[in-house]
């Protein structure tokens, strides 16, 4: 009983803030088909922390929908690649990365915190907040048809999650970590739900 009392007072002293995603933009010639063709992922650009587990959920997703296996640029022997490719490239940049992989799609993600200015567990009184406190991410995901020179799919979410100034409740937030992985969740659902 003493328990159950404790664990409803400790309830009533907290707040959540719950992350909010917001899709900037997005591409998709048509539903994407993973039946056919070579396939390759990018170095994921990403928070250190979040890098690694991030690249490990990628290509276990796309494994699962590809016949053969997704290869990693860092894995990959014998490509030629510029060392930064750029987002929404042009013919040209396309052609240079068919002509330099060899494979038929190419995977481009990058994720960037903008602001990270509060932790999972947060007690906000004591940070004598004068303004609102954000964590703020871009996550963006682009697949290139490498034979047509095209990007077939884009999309770029923007994941946020703030806690008011007023607030002075102990505070469960989203990290950026957090953000990062929700957001790809978001993209890699809307593949799933659009591809052949």
């Amino acid at each position: 009983m003493k328990k159950i009392t404790l664990l409803l007072i400790c309830l009533q002293l907290m707040s959540c803030a719950f992350p909010t995603y917001v899709t900037q933009d997005q591409k998709m010639q048509s539903g994407l088909d993973f039946n056919n063709g070579k396939w390759l992922l990018n170095t994921i650009d990403a928070p250190y922390f979040v890098s690694k587990k991030l690249t490990k959920i990628v290509i276990e997703d796309f494994n699962k929908q590809l016949k053969k296996d997704l290869s990693y640029v860092p894995l990959t022997k014998g490509l030629l690649l510029p060392p930064n490719i750029s987002f929404n490239p042009d013919r040209k940049e396309l052609t240079d990365l068919k002509e330099g992989t060899k494979f038929d799609y190419f995977i481009n993600i990058k994720a960037k915190v903008v602001k990270e200015e509060i932790a999972a567990v947060d007690y906000s009184s004591h940070n004598n907040l004068s303004q609102e406190h954000h964590n703020e991410i871009v996550f963006v995901l682009e697949i290139y048809d490498l034979n047509n020179l095209e990007v077939i799919y884009s999309k770029t979410i923007n994941g946020s999650v703030a806690i008011d100034k007023n607030s002075n409740n102990l505070i469960l937030a989203k990290t950026t970590d957090g953000l990062i992985l929700g957001a790809y969740k978001k993209i890699k659902k809307d593949i799933n739900k659009k591809s052949l």
